[in-house]
């Protein structure tokens, strides 16, 4: 975005976006999400001489890292700084959370790392993460398109205490309704689209397998969406428990009838519905679009569709973020370029078009490439995931507790669904543990 541009648009920054807030309207994003006023004069940048060397470290391996390993490649032979990257696998989320907390205690830190927003938190306790507002917003070095880039992953990264960001978006997916296509068509079923036409199909499809027809990967995201999807809230950046209320009983009442009606199940000693629904055991399940490399079958044709929503359009997001840590001021300007370089359009489409995720921007998903890849019909998630309006949205509020109650919410879903509680008492009992 031009500087002319980018002084027209300037707003103020909210200190905290509330997650009810960011509910209220889904047509207009939160302030925090956009760019902060400031009558600063222009900043002096350094120059990046040649050579600059930038430390990467990441948790993506397979086909997700070789992906990464060309992106990178682009960006080392393509920017005029004559900066390298040197990314390197650090093995899983678990292991790159584990070596980065051991780093900011005392070892070498790389200059940028993929992590979740929740551990972005826990490292900034070390005073080793840069906050990104001065970069971002400034006239000279800033994000060009700045509202280009998806408006739930511009929330989600200011949805930090402050309201400031710490991280920009990298390697992101959400969730989609897989099903059996070459079934659907045998049995002349439709696609649902809302709960009761899950409800409905589930129940058709149901009587004809013998067995339930329909599964969700994550009973975490399960209760975080469909509570939102009923009009109610999970929580907010304080830490709040939202979600002992009544639309939250509404969707996982929902989901349990459906678990003793024979026509919903979970995932349980599969892990992931995708063994089961190869197997042909299900015939539709709501999963990450980042678990579509686990789907197929030489049996029947699959294919994916948007989830199917309930009074409300909400979808989460998932995937990672990218942050930078601290360096002189050179290394942070060179990290910056880089962070820009992978949300560049044509550079977050590459990556989508190789990887199990999605671009970040707008702008990416119009790209004739990315147009023609999708149309190739390679992978049906990756056009439905680019069907998603921006404002729909939702992710985990950002505080140090936010696992922890992910955790007792899925808890509470499994207790209900196995029989141990009522749909109350494990609402109800997971809130107090939290409290």
């Amino acid at each position: 975005m031009k500087m002319k541009k980018i002084l027209a648009l300037l707003l103020a920054v909210l200190m905290v976006a509330s997650f009810a807030a960011c509910k209220t309207d889904t047509s207009e994003e939160p302030e925090s999400s956009k760019p902060a006023e400031s009558m600063d004069p222009l900043k002096e940048w350094p120059s990046i001489p040649a050579g600059t060397v930038l430390q990467f470290w990441h948790a993506m391996g397979g086909a997700n890292g070789a992906a990464l390993d060309l992106v990178v490649a682009k960006f080392n032979e393509e920017n005029e700084f004559g900066i390298t990257v040197e990314a390197t696998f650090q093995g899983g989320y678990t292991d790159l959370h584990t070596k980065l907390v051991s780093a900011l205690q005392g070892g070498d830190i790389p200059h940028i790392a993929q992590a979740y927003a929740n551990n972005i938190m826990v490292y900034l306790d070390s005073d080793s993460i840069v906050q990104l507002d001065e970069y971002i917003f400034d006239p000279q070095v800033g994000i060009e398109d700045w509202e280009d880039i998806i408006q739930g992953y511009r929330e989600e990264n200011s949805n930090y205490p402050d309201g400031k960001f710490y991280s920009l978006p990298f390697n992101k997916s959400t969730e989609v309704l897989y099903y059996n296509e070459t079934f659907f068509n045998a049995n002349n079923l439709t696609v649902p689209t809302t709960w009761e036409e899950l409800k409905d199909v589930s129940m058709e499809a149901s009587e004809i397998l013998g067995k339930p027809a329909f599964g969700y990967d994550s009973l975490s995201n399960l209760f975080i969406t469909w509570t939102q999807q009923a009009g109610g809230q999970y929580t907010n950046n304080n830490g709040d428990v939202l979600f002992n209320s009544p639309e939250a009983r509404e969707a996982l009442q929902f989901f349990i009838d459906g678990v003793e009606g024979g026509y919903f199940r979970t995932a349980g000693e599969d892990n992931y519905c995708s063994g089961p629904f190869n197997d042909e055991n299900l015939v539709m399940f709501i999963g990450s679009t980042s678990g579509s490399a686990y789907i197929g079958s030489d049996t029947f044709e699959w294919n994916a569709a948007m989830v199917p929503f309930g009074k409300v359009e909400k979808v989460i997001q998932q995937g990672s973020n990218m942050f930078m840590l601290k360096s002189d001021e050179v290394g942070q300007l060179a990290t910056f370029e880089f962070m820009k370089f992978l949300m560049a359009p044509e550079n977050t489409a590459l990556w989508a078009m190789n990887s199990g995720y999605l671009p970040v921007r707008d702008s990416a998903r119009e790209l004739p490439e990315y147009v023609e890849f999708v149309e190739s019909g390679v992978n049906p998630t990756k056009d439905i995931g680019t069907m998603y309006d921006g404002a729909w949205y939702i992710y985990d509020p950002v505080f140090k507790e936010s696992y922890s109650i992910r955790m007792a919410v899925e808890k509470a879903v499994e207790e209900a669904a196995t029989g141990l509680k009522t749909v109350d008492e494990a609402i109800t009992d997971a809130a107090a543990s939290i409290n």
